[in-house]
């Protein structure tokens, strides 16, 4: 089977990588003191249900790769440093079930506008000083994951990016 490689650096500034199949299911990349990483290869990993990217020190992270990984189940990017999260490429994900954000301090607002493409999501994991955000004409849609509509009263619902 064909292997790709995730390069990422770490806060020494040096490069590592990180060899898997493409077939591979999962992807652990806990505690690896990452500072960026390149997810692009994983385009390449269809079969992938779960990418694990906790307790690093990643500011940004672009996700846009996962929308080829139409499987994924799982994505955990707790205990980061996270200023900013664009979930648009897990709208691609119907399977995703849990997504996890929780622990990045720096991070300040949410759009989840994205994951209401996401009809299996079950856990939505971020902190309670995270303010969340959707677009407006969402609040018309009749089937909502359960996880979001917990969170109804919270959402700051906008138009263009604007509150309304």
């Amino acid at each position: 089977m064909d292997e790709i490689t995730v390069r990422y650096v770490t806060t020494a500034g040096l490069e590592r990588e990180e060899r898997i199949r493409t077939d591979e299911t999962s992807m652990n990349l806990d505690l690896r003191d990452m500072v960026s990483i390149d997810l692009l290869p994983l385009i390449w990993c269809s079969r992938l249900e779960s990418l694990t990217l906790r307790h690093n020190k990643l500011t940004e992270v672009d996700l846009n790769p996962l929308s080829k990984c139409r499987r994924l189940r799982s994505l955990s990017l707790s205990h980061n440093l996270l200023r900013d999260i664009d979930l648009n490429p897990l709208s691609e994900c119907p399977d995703l079930e849990d997504v996890d954000i929780e622990h990045n301090d720096h991070l300040k607002k949410v759009n989840l506008s994205p994951l209401f493409e996401c009809p299996k999501l079950l856990e939505l994991r971020l902190d309670p000083t995270v303010v969340v955000t959707a677009d407006i004409f969402l609040r018309s849609v009749g089937s909502w994951p359960e996880v979001l509509l917990e969170r109804y009263h919270r959402i700051l619902w906008t138009y263009d990016g604007k509150p309304r």
